[in-house]
């Protein structure tokens, strides 16, 4: 009963695996979503975006040409006469699902509030090019069950796209599960909101955001409170002494290495160069699936048998400066580990608490709390093991910061009697 009074509505992402086809039927005569149906989508986001940015772009100058103030105000009514015009100039837009289009113009206005936005820093929005953009998506909201998960005729289950299709996908059993509740309009416990479907490496993917009543599970026996210290040599290092090494990806990267260097050899568009890209991809798929796998294993593992975990807020940008770190610092993305350790513990109820980045805690000695400064600096960080001239007591570098990572983020939950995430 009491999981039932402590129940709440969570959003969350579900990335799953889509297979679309060549074809625009398939054998029964039904509708599938092909490679070119989504392709077109994702170029006509793009365009979407890029045409309203230069009319902006355009009206702005007009601004400073005549003495005016060039800040011009982005919002809902005015870019929907943009848009209003370029369907009655490029009939081609309406091959393109409705609310992705009007996604286009609300990520271009969401990307202007943010520009306008002094305390976050964030530059002028600029075109999105076919060489320059990184992210090839496309947004369909969910509007009266027109993204859903259905039955073919031959009664396998498929994805419904609005005004594309059927796809063949694979997930989880657990994730299907909850696709078919949402795909149900007679049950409310879970809804889809909208999908985002995106190219990764000549990979296709259904990013899902549902809503679903959330029960927490109930703890049993005692957990664990860990300090966890993010590192390069190690992935992390928790404060009972565990340590979670790095990933070998020596494979995966001279495999890329090489394809790259192919690549650059052969002429773009050719059959041999497409060859070397289609295996650059293929590589590239397994070194990120190899990663997601191994840090989701580990983050479930440690806030399975935690009730309590406090990490340092590791300015990680900036170690990618130093030449004998950025190599390893971007293979392993610990900021991608952290990250996954911090909704992990959000979803499932555990306290996390985040140290402040100027904190000194591989300084100070984790049993008698005094601070020795000669093992400071990047000259020093090769001393992996180190004795305290105050109390004679014998380190290890990593375990020891972990320690203190540890009491520092209960004396940050014991000032107010609540989590306390410093901004630093």
């Amino acid at each position: 009963m009491d999981g039932f009074e402590n129940m709440e509505v969570v959003n969350k992402n579900i990335e799953i695996r889509i297979y679309p086809t060549k074809m625009d039927k398939n054998d029964n005569g039904e509708k599938t979503a092909s490679i070119n149906k989504i392709e077109s989508n994702i170029g006509i986001y793009r365009f979407i975006y890029d045409e309203e940015l230069e009319f902006i772009n355009n009206f702005r100058r007009l601004l400073i040409q005549h003495g005016y103030d060039d800040k011009v105000k982005v919002n809902d009514s005015s870019c929907s006469v943009i848009l209003k015009m370029l369907r009655q100039q490029y009939p081609f837009l309406k091959k393109a699902e409705s609310s992705s289009r009007q996604q286009a113009q609300r990520d271009l206005i969401n990307a202007f509030n943010r520009f306008y936005n002094h305390d976050l820093k964030s530059n002028y929005p600029v075109l999105k090019t076919r060489k320059k953009v990184k992210k090839f998506t496309f947004r369909i909201m969910n509007n009266n069950n027109n993204v859903r998960i259905t039955k073919d005729k031959k009664r396998y289950y498929k994805i419904k796209l609005a005004k594309l299709g059927i796809v063949k996908f694979k997930t989880s059993k657990k994730y299907k599960e909850l696709l078919i509740q949402g795909s149900d309009p007679n049950d409310s416990s879970v809804i889809i909101k909208h999908v985002t479907v995106k190219r990764v490496n000549d990979a296709y993917y259904a990013v899902f955001n549902i809503e679903y009543i959330h029960i927490p599970e109930t703890i049993t026996g005692p957990l664990m409170q860990v300090g966890i210290d993010i590192g390069c040599s190690k992935l992390a290092v928790i404060s009972n002494g565990e340590e979670i090494p790095n990933l070998d990806l020596n494979e995966e990267t001279e495999n890329i290495i090489r394809y790259q260097k192919d690549m650059d050899r052969r002429k773009p568009g050719s059959i041999r160069y497409e060859e070397s890209r289609r295996l650059y991809n293929k590589w590239m798929r397994k070194l990120i699936n190899k990663r997601e796998d191994y840090y989701n294993k580990n983050v479930a593992y440690i806030v399975k048998n935690s009730s309590f975990v406090a990490v340092q807020n590791e300015n990680v940008i900036s170690w990618k400066h130093n030449k004998c770190l950025s190599h390893g610092i971007q293979l392993n993305a610990p900021r991608s580990f952290l990250d996954k350790l911090e909704r992990k513990c959000e979803d499932k109820d555990v306290e996390f608490v985040k140290v402040p980045r100027n904190f000194p805690s591989t300084q100070i000695c984790s049993n008698c709390k005094k601070r020795n400064k000669k093992i400071s600096g990047l000259g020093n960080i090769k001393i992996r093991d180190w004795d305290c001239p105050h109390c004679h007591a014998h380190h290890n570098r990593d375990v020891n910061a972990a320690k203190n990572i540890l009491d520092k983020g209960l004396e940050n939950r014991r000032d107010d009697g609540a989590v306390k995430i410093p901004q630093n």
